[in-house]
């Protein structure tokens, strides 16, 4: 039980989420105008998501457990957390002023998501400074509240549920966020309580901007 719950851990960090999250979007086809070529969409996956939100935060944490600001990478204590999370932080943020500079207008709905994201580890950042909050539960649930708000949409042009292209995704997600967040309490890395605040933190924090196609 313990292996599973290590491995479920692992496999879908935190990390991955917003990676995970583009990548839904991108396959899906549902964001809007302007149209994306497959081409430019995989330019903006390798050359923008990619890099800010996976390789530079691993890069980052690896180096800081090389130099023992961290005392693992399990990152089991709280205040061990912050580094990390200001960190990558500031490398959403230079993702989304990246973006904003090139040439061509990205999907509004690719800026929205960015903010999520932005929101989502702000408030990561700032819960952590007195509470641990569950970064899983809030990257997994952010995954959902962003799948909810693109299906609500694109609702409108399906006659039936079951054929929006969100819906079997948000089922599948939703039972991920359960071995997720039924890992993290099998590790003791979190308390319930936590793990219902990452929950609803990480849902609305990507919710919210994708539904009101929140752009600055």
């Amino acid at each position: 039980m313990q292996f599973a719950a290590k491995l479920i851990s692992y496999t879908f960090h935190p990390i991955f989420m917003p990676a995970i999250g583009f990548v839904l979007v991108m396959g899906m086809g549902v964001e809007f105008v302007p149209f994306m070529s497959q081409e430019i969409k995989s330019k903006i996956l390798f050359y923008l998501v990619l890099p800010f939100t996976v390789y530079f935060p691993i890069s980052y944490l690896i180096l800081l457990r090389l130099s023992k600001n961290v005392s693992s990478f399990n990152l089991a204590i709280r205040k061990e957390r912050i580094p990390l999370f200001i960190g990558t932080l500031i490398f959403y943020v230079a993702a989304y002023v990246f973006a904003r500079s090139l040439v061509f207008v990205l999907p509004t709905i690719y800026y929205s998501m960015m903010i999520g994201g932005i929101l989502s580890v702000f408030l990561a950042t700032i819960i952590t400074l007195k509470w641990k909050i569950s970064v899983h539960a809030m990257g997994i649930s952010g995954v959902l509240g962003m799948l909810f708000a693109t299906g609500e949409h694109i609702s409108s042009s399906f006659y039936m549920l079951p054929e929006n292209p969100i819906f079997w995704p948000v089922i599948s997600f939703i039972f991920l966020s359960g071995a997720i967040c039924s890992s993290r309490l099998i590790l003791k890395a979190h308390t319930p309580g936590q793990i219902y605040a990452g929950l609803i933190v990480g849902f609305f924090c990507l919710y919210l901007p994708v539904k009101f196609l929140i752009v600055l």
